[in-house]
């Protein structure tokens, strides 16, 4: 399997209700995600199948064990976006940290970046502008990436202390949370719902 780009979605679980996954798909289409299949032993699986089953599983805090089968876990989902040639969303539960949950997406690392300091520029700006949307979702913490070789999202309550957001191009971090950090090392970009873009100036785009 290639190494993979990640858009990460952190939510808390204390807003966990009963329409959650619905909303979130709500979301991804309105941004011009369109969704292909399901992944794996979903693959014959509906959208509202999908939906319906990581709905139950995340009402009932499921952890899947790792000596457990796969099937047993979160159903993921492929989708058609921006021309990449692969989008896969995954959730994950009681991550970064207890009491929350992440929605992934995933795109292969070698159509972002060459070398992870260098990205490309179209690239960045569709998921630039696919980030900016979906951060309009009223339950999202912060949404961070990261490549296939990083160490994971900062979570939220670390952010508000002043630790860095993963930012392998950007991240969207609150108002109040940017508030909070040192952000010498960013270009800034405020945008709708009370977020900001973070850059690293470090970046570069070819």
């Amino acid at each position: 399997m290639p190494a993979y780009f990640s858009m990460e979605m952190e939510f808390s679980r204390a807003e966990l209700d009963f329409d959650n996954m619905k909303e979130l798909y709500h979301y991804l289409k309105y941004a011009g995600l369109e969704f292909k299949s399901g992944a794996f032993s979903a693959e014959n699986d509906t959208i509202e199948d999908i939906l319906e089953w990581n709905q139950k599983k995340l009402e009932k805090d499921f952890v899947l064990g790792e000596d457990e089968h796969y099937e047993n876990g979160y159903k993921q989902m492929y989708f058609s976006f921006g021309g990449f040639s692969e989008v896969r969303g995954i959730l994950f539960n009681q991550d970064p940290v207890e009491r929350e949950y992440l929605f992934e997406l995933i795109v292969p690392e070698d159509e972002v970046t060459a070398d992870g300091v260098t990205y490309k520029k179209e690239a960045v700006e569709k998921l630039k502008a696919l980030a900016t949307i979906l951060w309009v979702l009223p339950k999202m913490r912060t949404l961070q990436t990261e490549l296939e070789n990083g160490k994971g999202i900062t979570p939220e309550a670390e952010i508000k202390e002043g630790k860095a957001p993963a930012a392998c191009p950007f991240a969207i971090v609150s108002e109040k949370q940017f508030g909070n950090m040192d952000t010498s090392a960013y270009n800034a970009e405020h945008i709708n719902a009370g977020g900001v873009i973070l850059m690293p100036k470090n970046i570069k785009l070819a």
